[in-house]
């Protein structure tokens, strides 16, 4: 669930803040939890009293507090949370980034502006958050995005992945791999190959034709179960 924070001393115009959020996020399916407050001090109140916010919506024209020094502080204690100003004044938009703000909205425009944003910042989460495998050879670190992973295959020693960005390897068993791949997104094809299903165009002829125009080998004994998971998968998919 994403938790957003509005701060704004209308109490009117916070609740039509409120409803534009729950009425964008319904047409995504994505459940959220929007809560209004007047002053600064209340929702530094509740974060220091271990409440989380992914974003704060800030006025600048707080009657307790600059919405800039709110923004600064909110920024302390959540280093990755979206603050977005929301005002009235042009003037203050470059103070507004000393709080390192994802965006100045002016309140004549934030109907236009604010369904934007809020997708920008969406896309951005789930590419924080989106299932990836680590591979860690000595010194070395890389973390592969899942939807990125065509197949992967065996090789002497080495499981080798074949990526959108070209080929990695990490020495280990493939059944060992396979472990630590989200269940039901990929599958054996043959002893050696395991492909992402996500990817997969169609099979035939013992081929399995993959979206980055390969093909993949099935072997005859597993071509039944195959056809039957890539079905069963596409059935749940699209």
């Amino acid at each position: 669930m994403l938790k957003i924070a509005i701060v704004d001393d209308e109490p009117i115009f916070c609740e039509r803040i409120r409803k534009k959020l729950y009425s964008v996020y319904e047409k995504v399916n994505l459940a959220i939890q929007a809560d209004c407050y007047t002053r600064g001090k209340e929702v530094l109140y509740e974060v220091d009293d271990g409440r989380y916010y992914d974003a704060y919506l800030l006025d600048i024209d707080l009657p307790d507090m600059s919405g800039i020094d709110l923004g600064k502080r909110l920024r302390e204690k959540s280093p990755y949370s979206y603050i977005i100003f929301l005002t009235a004044y042009p003037q203050f938009a470059i103070d507004g980034y000393s709080a390192r703000a994802y965006q100045y909205i002016l309140k004549d425009e934030w109907e236009e502006k604010l369904e934007t944003t809020l997708y920008h910042i969406q896309k951005e989460i789930e590419s924080r958050t989106e299932p990836s495998y680590r591979i860690t050879v000595g010194a070395k670190l890389e973390k592969i995005p899942v939807k990125d992973i065509y197949y992967l295959y065996k090789e002497g020693k080495n499981v080798v992945f074949q990526t959108r960005n070209g080929e990695s390897s990490v020495r280990k068993t493939l059944s060992e791999v396979y472990e630590d791949l989200p269940e039901g997104e990929f599958i054996y094809v043959d002893r050696s190959f395991i492909v992402n299903v996500q990817h997969v165009m169609k099979l035939k002829n013992k081929e399995l034709y993959m979206s980055n125009g390969e093909r993949v080998p099935v072997s005859k004994p597993q071509l039944d179960r195959v056809k039957t998971e890539i079905n069963a998968y596409w059935k749940s998919h699209i």
